[in-house]
């Protein structure tokens, strides 16, 4: 119990009570036993000090300067508070109010202070309105009475915080956890703008579009303690059913604490989450504390019944929803059992989200293939090494050189890569991702496009922002099919057609990462939308040098001894993938026959692919 100002005004009151009910009662007896002795020592109305002998702030000074309650408003709830701390005092004013109730009406307390029920009326007192009922320190036991003979209760958790007893705030059906401590080497960076924010207003909302290393929560957490606020957080997750009193009773336990709310709002717009979330965000915002709300997605005020005073991009990239609300979910338990949630486990948990987005969609490659293991002409590994460069060097062109390129375009870099198939497209976006030291997800665009409209879009949406959050490579194959030449809208299917390549032309420029495209036919993509791409690498046919060498590689040295790999690349044209595929065919056929690999096996190979592209496999039968 706070050993200043409450119990000096509890130890007043008390007397005062005894000289009302001695004056009601000069035998000094009541009928209820109570014995009544000594005269009451002066009520002094500016008693008490800010501070008790540990340096705490004394609890009910608090509640005074945090309410805006006046002398007569404090004296008044002590006085209420005595029914809820002494047996004798309840019964008294039991037996002075004639109620059946421990608990003093309206008309005993302000008599108890020497005013009668209409003046009180007329100052407001114990009226709804008034601070005392209106910040939920006092409530009615039974407000349908006539306002002198309502009975007045100081809530229990009112009760508890006074006297120093506090239970968790979830005794109270009030979803709101301090947050201790977060354990972070530094903090982020958003703190000190957050912090300029809340200074400024400092009763305002505002909200942070958080990215997916969840440091809204750190940033919110440090602002508040720099204001010498208590963090408080609400758990949208364990919210009670909606009623009238929870937006008050939320609102009064941050002012207890002194604290600032905040609101991880992940929740879908439509769900009875948000429907409970969506009053009290709205009482929150009106009330006079700190608010800080943080989300994945843009801030829609009409889906919230609120509008922010502020708004701040922590983002940065575009994030996945999912992964930013795993990442928030995990950093949230961490902080509320004051645990550390160090960087690495951020990364697996984005990771594993997003790469299960990715993986629904897209096809998974960890990449083996390094940039020695291709077999590419000089013109195009420069290109390539361009390609990297771009990548590993964005920050300093475009943003220390001051070439920043506006107009709501990315940081990321679009390539596309054409050529016929088997020259090598798909393996040198493999060894660009080994280099990169990230992992390769390859789409197929003709199965991603729907025919339902709009399901197109969203799809490539999701793949564009897990990819960013993961720093991952797209590669979309046969880009063609949304890239043709474009003809005039004759029906729907045309111009829905046409809004798809829009939307992917727009999400590649937006994109922060690598995304590489590719194509067969390049002479039926249409120009425009060509010229976008920051390199355009044609894959042609290998010569018969570089046909030699991978003929080399797919062998292997000791293979090589005893077959004419020379005589192989001079004689047949075969792409990559064709003579991958050669070899492959060529060493089942030994295997089976239970003897190693001669050039005959890799003769018939080739033919085998010969007869696949539709090819004349006349001149085999003289070679065989």
């Amino acid at each position: 119990m706070s050993p200043n100002l409450l119990l000096k005004r509890l130890s007043a009151i008390e007397n005062q009570l005894r000289s009302l009910y001695a004056a009601r009662y000069p035998e000094g007896v009541g009928p209820t036993g109570v014995v009544l002795e000594g005269s009451p020592p002066p009520l002094d109305p500016d008693d008490g000090d800010a501070t008790n002998a540990s340096g705490e702030v004394d609890r009910l000074v608090h509640v005074v300067t945090e309410f805006g309650l006046s002398s007569l408003e404090r004296d008044l709830l002590v006085a209420a508070l005595m029914s809820e701390m002494s047996q004798v005092c309840g019964e008294t004013y039991q037996r002075l109010s004639g109620m059946g109730s421990t608990r003093p009406t309206v008309w005993l307390l302000l008599e108890l202070f020497g005013i009668s029920s209409a003046e009180g009326a007329a100052r407001g007192l114990l009226r709804r309105g008034a601070p005392l009922l209106d910040a939920g320190l006092l409530e009615y036991e039974n407000p349908e009475a006539a306002y002198p003979h309502r009975c007045l209760r100081v809530p229990e958790r009112v009760v508890d915080f006074l006297i120093q007893d506090d239970p968790p705030s979830q005794s109270d059906h009030i979803p709101l956890r301090a947050v201790r401590g977060l354990a972070l080497d530094e903090e982020p960076e958003a703190t000190e703008e957050l912090l300029a924010e809340l200074r400024d207003d400092p009763t305002g909302s505002v909200y942070l579009s958080d990215g997916t290393e969840g440091l809204a929560l750190p940033a919110a957490c440090a602002a508040l303690n720099h204001l010498n606020r208590t963090p408080l957080l609400l758990d949208p997750d364990n919210l009670p059913m909606a009623s009238e009193s929870l937006p008050d009773r939320v609102i009064r336990e941050a002012r207890l604490l002194h604290g600032g709310i905040i609101v991880p709002v992940f929740t879908e717009p439509d769900s009875e989450t948000a429907a409970t979330l969506r009053p009290l965000l709205h009482s929150l915002a009106r009330a006079p504390i700190p608010l800080v709300v943080y989300g994945a997605t843009a801030w829609d005020p009409e889906t919230w019944n609120m509008t922010p005073t502020a708004m701040l991009d922590l983002a940065g990239v575009a994030s996945c929803p999912a992964a930013s609300r795993s990442v928030d979910y995990a950093r949230r338990q961490a902080a509320l059992a004051e645990q550390p949630f160090p960087p690495t486990e951020a990364q697996r948990i984005i990771r594993t989200d997003a790469g299960h987005t990715l993986e629904k969609l897209a096809r998974r490659i960890r990449p083996e293939v390094t940039r020695v293991d291709l077999e590419v002409p000089d013109a195009v590994r420069e290109r390539l090494d361009m390609l990297i460069f771009r990548i590993r060097h964005r920050q300093e062109v475009l943003s220390s050189w001051r070439l920043r390129r506006g107009g709501g375009r990315g940081w990321g870099v679009a390539a596309l890569f054409a050529g016929e198939s088997g020259t090598g497209k798909t393996m040198a976006a493999e060894a660009i991702a080994h280099e990169l030291e990230t992992e390769l997800f390859i789409i197929s665009l003709p199965t991603l496009v729907s025919k339902y409209i709009g399901e197109t879009e969203k799809n490539l949406e999701s793949i564009f922002t897990a990819a960013e959050s993961i720093n991952g490579v797209l590669l979309f194959d046969e880009a063609d099919s949304l890239f043709s030449k474009r003809s005039e809208v004759s029906d729907s299917k045309d111009k829905h057609a046409n809004m798809q390549s829009s939307y992917l032309l727009q999400r590649l420029e937006s994109f922060n990462g690598l995304a590489i495209l590719t194509t067969n036919l390049r002479a039926n993509m249409d120009s425009a939308f060509t010229r976008r791409f920051n390199e355009v690498i044609e894959f042609e046919s290998p010569t018969a040098e570089v046909r030699a060498r991978l003929w080399r590689t797919f062998l292997g040295e000791e293979v090589c001894e005893n077959c004419d790999t020379d005589h192989l690349a001079a004689k047949f044209d075969l792409a990559g993938g064709s003579i991958r595929a050669s070899v492959e065919t060529a060493a089942f056929t030994a295997a089976a026959a239970k003897r190693p690999m001669s050039t005959h096996d890799l003769l018939r190979g080739i033919e085998v692919e010969y007869r696949k592209q539709g090819r004349l496999c006349d001149q085999f039968q003289a070679t065989l």
